[in-house]
């Protein structure tokens, strides 16, 4: 048969297609990364407060919303970490974008932290939301979330102590 019909899916009626050759062209991309020079000492997390101490550094007196991404190797080396910086009270947080940098910085696991400026430490509906979706996905990419911390001026609060953790 010289000519085919076949169905164009913007279409609702079939449109004849000549058996020509196409030549298509498609980009291709190449994602490359540059490892900067370390602005802390290596870092050991054995303990809930190495991990405060840590991020008592990069969060606490901030006075917007930023949220901390921290990766860790087999040892619970902190290997890098990636800050997004937020609004007064909000920060938007992609699941994709952490695991973008989770994976390119060969992470084993995770601690996600951030601020809350106006000093409360109690973890809203949204940082619960935040939570349970990365903990699902870094469960689906075997790289999981070890805890979820809110840092204020005087405190560091752990969700992963709250029983809502297991339940999220």
């Amino acid at each position: 048969m010289s000519n085919s019909i076949q169905l164009n899916v913007f279409e609702t009626s079939p449109t004849p297609i000549k058996k020509a050759k196409k030549m298509y062209t498609v980009q291709k991309y190449k994602l490359s990364y540059v490892k900067e020079d370390p602005s802390f000492p290596s870092h050991k997390i054995v303990n809930k407060s190495d991990v405060t101490d840590f991020c008592k550094k990069f969060l606490s007196d901030i006075p917007v919303e930023n949220v901390c991404i921290i990766a860790l190797d087999n040892s619970n080396s902190i290997i890098g970490f990636d800050a997004i910086e937020g609004a007064t009270n909000q920060c938007a947080v992609y699941p994709s974008n952490c695991f973008r940098f989770l994976l390119s910085a060969g992470a084993s696991s995770f601690i996600v932290a951030h601020n809350h400026p106006g000093g409360t430490t109690t973890a809203s509906h949204a940082d619960w939301t935040i939570t349970k979706r990365l903990k699902d996905a870094g469960s689906l990419l075997d790289i999981p979330l070890l805890d979820h911390l809110i840092v204020t001026e005087d405190t560091v609060v752990s969700l992963r102590e709250n029983s809502k953790w297991e339940n999220n």
